[in-house]
């Protein structure tokens, strides 16, 4: 993990934070991210008609990655919206976040995918997951899954799966635009724009054939529309930063580890801010986050 990655990943947590808490702020659905997404498309339409050239003609591969990367964030944010639905958020989001540390540690070691990385590492990207799952709770006395239904597991596996996958595509198709990982800034801003876009259209058929989300959609637009359009300006800010830093590590794992600084600077944030109270599992993850991105850091 290279110093210029670091920074790039710890500088797009606080914006990944930022539009976390403007979702969570409103009553959650997939017509938030919608719009959300669709202002974070429009973003980029620059990049992408400046770098449109260098989309055609590559291998079908790079167009099968593209597709799957759009559909694992479908999968990804509708999770993460019914998850929210049927469950405590403080819990669901810390557990969607800290499962793909794990996933992917374990896909990219078995099947072969960048650069392979030793038990230690692994180890650390346990401790990281373990840090995130422990967060949440009140005391350790008080660490039980009781209140997360069945539904509610089912969203949280999907929106796992889906971070998962879209993360381990966007790392390879920017190995497809350019093999020699010099893909370049305005082709990267150009390929998040086709993200941006074809997520915003896997997402249209979720909330035209649901009523509620048409209901969700009719108030955020009269309401509340400036909600989504920050978002979208810090969501897709926030993954430019991401897809920039994987160009720079040999194992796309490190990233998804990295971006788990989202938590603790959030608990960081509450008690500067609002006041929140620290309990021993807030610090407890906070030291078993850190002490698994020193491990990440410094072993191979």
């Amino acid at each position: 993990m290279t110093l210029t990655a670091i920074i790039l990943v710890f500088i797009s947590v606080f914006m990944h934070a930022t539009w976390n808490l403007l979702s969570k702020s409103t009553q959650p659905s997939t017509a938030f991210y919608i719009i959300m997404n669709f202002i974070g498309g429009i973003i980029w339409l620059p990049f992408f008609i400046m770098s449109a050239g260098s989309f055609w003609g590559l291998p079908p591969v790079f167009y099968w990655l593209l597709a799957g990367s759009c559909t694992a964030e479908v999968i990804y944010m509708y999770g993460l919206a019914h998850g929210y639905k049927h469950g405590d958020i403080s819990l669901i989001y810390p557990l969607v976040r800290a499962l793909p540390v794990v996933l992917l540690a374990v896909i990219t070691l078995t099947a072969g995918i960048g650069k392979a990385f030793g038990l230690p590492t692994l180890f650390g990207m346990i401790i990281i997951a373990a840090g995130c799952v422990i967060m949440p709770f009140p005391s350790f006395k008080n660490i039980s899954f009781k209140g997360l239904n069945g539904i509610a597991l089912l969203f949280i596996l999907l929106g796992a799966i889906g971070t998962t996958g879209y993360t381990l595509c966007d790392s390879q198709a920017l190995k497809q635009i350019a093999p020699d990982g010099n893909v370049g800034n305005t082709c990267t801003l150009g390929y998040l724009f086709l993200i941006q876009m074809g997520l915003t259209l896997g997402e249209v058929p979720l909330v035209v054939f649901d009523k509620e989300e048409r209901a969700a959609m009719k108030k955020l637009w009269s309401k509340d529309i400036i909600y989504p359009v920050v978002a979208g300006i810090c969501s897709s800010g926030a993954y430019a930063l991401i897809l920039f830093a994987m160009q720079h590590v040999s194992n796309v794992s490190y990233i998804q580890a990295f971006r788990q600084l989202s938590l603790p600077i959030g608990f960081l944030a509450g008690l500067i801010f609002l006041h929140e109270k620290s309990t021993s599992t807030k610090i407890a993850g906070l030291i078993l986050i850190l002490a698994g991105l020193l491990i990440v850091t410094f072993t191979k």
